[in-house]
This record gives C-alpha cells, structure tokens and sequence, in this order.
C-alpha cells in the first residue's frame, strides 16, 4: 500500500476520535526494530488528547496507563516481517494480522491488539513496517529512517486535522 493510502486510512480511523494513543513498539539495540520508538520519539504532539508513549518490547504492560487515558483508538507502530519490501507500510487491523511475525516480541500482535482493546475498550491498529535488517545493531537502516521520517510527517497531518 502507498503512503497515501495508509494516510487516507489513518485520517478515517481518527475521525472525530478524542483520545488517541500511539505506541512505539520495538526495540533500538536491533537496528531496524527500532523504528517504532525513533518515531514516538520524534512524534512532537501539542495535545493532550494524544498520548505518544514509547513502549519497547512489552507493550502489554502499558494496558492499565491507556485505559486510565481513556484511549479511543490506539496506534501502534512497529517493524512487521510482511513479506513485502523494504520499506513498505501497512496499517493492519486485528482481523487482517495473521501471517505477520514480530519475532521480539513476547505476545503475538493480534493476542496484543486484543488484549488492549478488552482492557481499554479502544479499537487498536498496526501500522506496520516492513524492515531491512533486524539484526542487533544500533540505528536505523537508511531506506527505513527515511521512512521513518515521512511518518512522522503523515502522523501530525493526520492528527492535526482530525
């Protein structure tokens, strides 16, 4: 899916949304599972109705925190093994998850979006990238960053204009 795609899907799942939480999910000693946390920490978001946490490897213990926020919609944001190139992004529902490995992380993705949405009551999506190098390392891979740039970008448009 193009970037313009996943922007058009985003702005649809904020729409009128209050309470909105994004998540970093990943871990930055593994190169390119890093990308999750580089963009929460580069996602600077005036609004106290948006909360942008980075959550490293164990996102579930972040459940109790969101539900306290009263996150509407929830936003996680990590490396995913698609199957498809370098680079490419996706935002993938609950129901759609299957098939895609996150191998650092303790539960399955679609147990996590689950597991948040019972605990929250939010609805939860992944936007998913699709890394080059998940070996240990620190930073990212080139081609990544610069698509970890333009989500930071397509994040605060789409927040700003919900």
């Amino acid at each position: 899916m193009n970037d313009f795609g996943v922007e058009s899907e985003l702005k649809h799942f904020v729409q009128g949304i209050h309470k909105i939480a994004i998540l970093g999910i990943g871990n930055d000693l593994r190169t390119d599972d890093g990308v999750g946390p580089y963009i929460v920490k580069n996602l600077s978001i005036d609004d106290s109705d948006v909360l942008v946490e980075n959550v490293g490897s164990v996102p579930e213990a972040f459940a109790r925190p969101l539900a306290e926020f009263g996150a509407e919609r929830i936003i996680m944001i990590d490396a995913a093994d698609m199957q498809k190139q370098v680079g490419h992004i996706e935002l993938v529902t609950k129901d759609r998850i299957k098939g895609i490995t996150i191998s650092t992380h303790s539960m399955p993705l679609s147990l996590l979006m689950l597991y948040l949405e019972q605990e929250t009551g939010a609805q939860t999506v992944l936007l998913g990238i699709q890394p080059q190098n998940l070996q240990f390392g620190e930073g990212l891979t080139p081609k990544i960053y610069e698509v970890a740039i333009g989500i930071v970008k397509m994040l605060k448009r789409v927040l700003k204009n919900r």
